[in-house]
């Protein structure tokens, strides 16, 4: 079975109406003659060019054109039953990307979106800005709670403990 490759017209556009400079482009040429190029955003960390392809993996190469930015998490310390000292650990949380990947099969799927890492391998994909508004609203509500709820009962809750335990530090007696 052939891959397709989609016509690059046939791609949606990321440049602004009215854009007053040259869009950057990419392009891939196969041994063949053929080339094949397009847009390159700014933003992109690597450029796919590619020069001697074998004109039968152009498809493939298409395929894997994938734009992307990263952007870093917050490092945190946290515990891990896998680390061997039972010290905390460095770990990153919620880490980013934006990535565009055109030739998808589907031009309506070829639009950026918005991944995050939560930690470890646990991963939230394929967000639209909407999608991605949620997952801030959502973290900024856990923040909230953390600051509005948690530290005023746990300074409670520590203000009770030391008026009632008689060592503090948890000894028996």
């Amino acid at each position: 079975m052939k891959s397709t490759v989609p016509s690059p017209a046939a791609l949606p556009t990321t440049e602004p109406d009215g854009a007053a400079s040259p869009a950057r482009k990419w392009v891939i040429t196969t041994t063949a003659g053929e080339q094949v190029s397009g847009y390159l955003p700014d933003w992109a960390a690597e450029d796919p060019s590619e020069q001697d392809v074998p004109a039968e993996e152009l498809a493939t190469r298409l395929a894997d054109v994938c734009h992307y930015r990263e952007f870093p998490g917050q490092a945190l310390q946290a515990y891990s039953p896998g680390n061997p000292s039972d010290a905390p650990e460095e770990l990153e949380v919620m880490s980013s990307s934006i990535t565009c990947a055109p030739y998808t099969p589907a031009p309506e799927l070829a639009l950026p979106v918005a991944t995050v890492r939560v930690a470890g391998e646990y991963w939230m994909t394929d967000l639209d800005p909407a999608g991605l508004a949620e997952v801030i609203q959502g973290l900024r509500a856990v923040a909230d709670r953390l600051d509005g709820v948690v530290i005023p009962q746990l300074n409670d809750i520590r203000a009770e403990w030391a008026a009632h335990h008689a060592s503090g530090t948890g000894a028996r007696p």
